[in-house]
């Protein structure tokens, strides 16, 4: 993997750091208080708004990566925490619905980057 000398990666990194901690300030305060009462917009940030530093983590393995293979180091945290949270929930489709709840968005995300670093390269060339 490449240091992050150009100017583009560190922002990335920076964007990746930011939008991290703020899921996990989201995270931190819909679970803070129990029982859960938190509203929509509170909910919906917490399933999806973890789309946005994958993106970014994605985009920054995009560029940097030499190896392939690191463009899916994202995905790893998910399996791990997934197989974990499967093998403990005793609800087996609910903990499936879950897992997959929890998983959509930070894929979507690292596609999405893949594609807009696809688009990149390939304007790059022309």
């Amino acid at each position: 993997m490449k240091p992050l000398e150009r100017k583009a990666d560190r922002i990335l990194f920076a964007l990746f750091l930011g939008t991290f901690a703020a899921y996990c300030a989201v995270f931190v305060s819909a679970f803070s208080e129990l029982p859960l009462n938190i509203s929509s917009l509170h909910q919906g940030l917490l399933l999806f708004s973890h789309f946005i530093p994958a993106f970014f983590l994605e985009l920054l393995l995009c560029r940097t990566a030499a190896l392939r293979w690191r463009l899916l180091l994202p995905a790893l945290p998910l399996l791990a925490a997934g197989l974990w949270f499967l093998s403990g929930a005793e609800w087996y489709v609910m903990a499936w619905v879950l897992f997959l709840i929890w998983c959509i968005p930070p894929i979507a995300g690292c596609v999405t980057a893949q594609l807009v670093f696809a688009v990149y390269r390939r304007r790059k060339k022309r």
